[in-house]
């Protein structure tokens, strides 16, 4: 009688999975092989020899090696001048299954009940949007207990954080073994704890994150942190929700310049018209420009800039607004039309200092601006008449600012001209034309939103002054030859005068020999 035997070792790990114990001949879980019973012999009797493989090789150390056997007739063997064949006995199994487990250092039950404990620390307790959030979490995980098999620490990451790795160049803390996993959807890091994780194990770890996407972010990130292991009693660690404080702060700055900063008059080669019809016959040109920068490091958005231009006086004209124009995210309007008298306008000219490369733009305006203040430092008057919108008539220019991110401007820029006949009429008065500006910011792009959002005023100031103009002499070159001549010539006669007044006679010495001969 001819039975066919298959035997699997490891049966209940699925296929595909590593198989703990091995043939040592074939060096494979499973073994088919023959099996011939002798008649009148009840018991057969067959041995192989299986080996474990080394535990660098396979993680599981507790679950049950089963050992499954397989038998069935081989009818291929079956004698021809048999009238009756044999069959199997149906009511007993055709299959055997034992079971051995591998030894583990768990005491006399074999059984192993850790203890296993984790804490986690923040390198930082605030993210501010818009920096490069880099936040490290200190992770101390330990085991009071026996040992844990198959330990492994998994991290849910936040949807505003992903992965960058192990801190690697803190001798204090762990490197650990991790690897990024997405189960349903979940994005998770795990992280190999030991095999056991021993007992009474105790070490520092530092896992890496960069913290960007905060579009959807509310006041917090959080990331949840749990030790599992393969155990039966105490798998797992307590659960640790970390959360991360997240802040929206952000600096912005207004500046601005005045084209030029100080105007002289009287003007050169200029006379007033009653009605006039083109921007040069107002007066010189006067531009104000303004930047709103975002220093950062957060964005900004639904900002107000509002200006306040001194237009009129008494109903004279002092600075008369010609056109308007803007520089990034801006749009305004005015509370009155500008341009009432439609004065022909020239070519507007873009922006002097604004026309650069990337990255420069702020700091040129910056040194125009103080090269501004620098010349205005020339005049130093003491009784200006200032003009603004507390004693004259202004218009109001109001702006929306869309986004701006961090390093980002919007810049506005007024023409103007200087109505050359209202000062004109007030000879040597000094005048300071002051136009304010303000801004405030409304929300920024993020659920999250500071407690104060930045506002600010400047003022921007163009002197009129008055000057007697330079008058320079050229003396004629005949003129010059004649001066020398005619000094000489006095010279001269000064010179004969002296001599004929005996100036220049010599006063002889006394001769001293001739009187003491006298006197002997």
């Amino acid at each position: 009688l001819v039975l066919k035997g298959e035997l699997q070792l490891d049966s209940l790990k699925q296929k595909g999975a590593v198989k703990r114990t091995l043939f040592f001949d074939y060096h494979q879980s499973y073994h088919y092989f023959s099996i011939v019973i002798e008649r009148q012999k009840q018991h057969h009797c067959q041995n192989f020899l299986v080996y474990l493989r080394d535990e660098t090789e396979f993680r599981d150390k507790l679950s049950p090696i089963n050992i499954n056997f397989n038998y069935s007739l081989d009818e291929s063997n079956f004698e021809d001048s048999l009238t009756v064949k044999p069959i199997l006995n149906y009511y007993q199994k055709n299959s055997v299954t034992e079971q051995a487990y591998i030894l583990v250092d768990c005491g006399e039950d074999n059984l192993c009940i850790p203890d296993l404990q984790l804490s986690v620390v923040p390198d930082k307790d605030q993210l501010i949007i818009g920096e490069e959030n880099c936040v490290m979490l200190i992770i101390n995980p330990r085991n009071d207990g026996e040992g844990a098999y198959e330990a492994e620490l998994h991290i849910k990451i936040p949807p505003e954080a992903d992965y960058t790795g192990v801190e690697r160049n803190n001798k204090a803390l762990r490197v650990l073994s991790c690897d990024y996993k997405m189960e349903n959807e979940t994005r998770m890091v795990v992280c190999d704890l030991g095999n056991p994780m021993v007992a009474d194990a105790n070490f520092s770890t530092g896992i890496r994150f960069s913290v960007q996407h905060f579009e959807n972010a509310d006041f917090s990130i959080n990331f949840e942190l749990q030790i599992k292991s393969s155990n039966k009693i105490n798998a797992s660690s307590n659960l640790v929700n970390l959360h991360i404080n997240i802040s929206a702060v952000a600096k912005v700055q207004i500046r601005g310049v005045s084209h030029p900063p100080t105007i002289i008059l009287p003007l050169h080669n200029w006379e007033p018209r009653d009605e006039p019809t083109k921007e040069e016959e107002l007066g010189p040109l006067v531009e104000h420009i303004y930047e709103l920068h975002n220093i950062g490091p957060s964005a900004i958005n639904n900002t107000v800039l509002r200006v306040g231009w001194p237009v009129s006086s008494r109903e004279e004209f002092l600075l008369y607004i010609l056109h308007i124009q803007t520089h990034g995210p801006l749009h305004c309007q005015t509370s009155s039309p500008i341009n009432t008298m439609q004065i022909k306008v020239g070519q507007p000219l873009l922006f002097p200092p604004l026309r650069v490369r990337k990255g420069e733009r702020y700091r040129n305006i910056n040194k125009d601006f103080r090269h501004r203040e620098q010349e205005t430092k020339v005049y130093d008057f003491p009784l200006f008449c200032t003009q603004n919108c507390t004693n004259v008539k202004c218009i109001l220019i109001s702006c929306t600012v869309g986004q701006l991110e961090r390093g980002k401007s919007a810049a506005l820029k007024i023409r103007s001209r200087l109505w050359a006949q209202t000062f004109l009429e007030r000879k040597n008065d000094l005048y300071t034309l002051s136009s304010n500006v303000s801004f405030e910011v409304k929300s920024m792009p993020y659920k999250v939103q500071p407690a104060k959002l930045p506002k600010g005023s400047i003022a921007i100031r163009t002197s009129v002054i008055w000057s007697t103009p330079n008058v320079s002499f050229v003396i004629p070159l005949w003129v010059i030859i004649l001066a020398i001549l005619l000094g000489l010539l006095v010279l001269a006669m000064l010179t004969l005068a002296l001599w004929k007044c005996g100036f220049f006679d010599r006063a002889r010495p006394p001769q001293d020999d001739m009187a003491d001969r006298e006197q002997l």
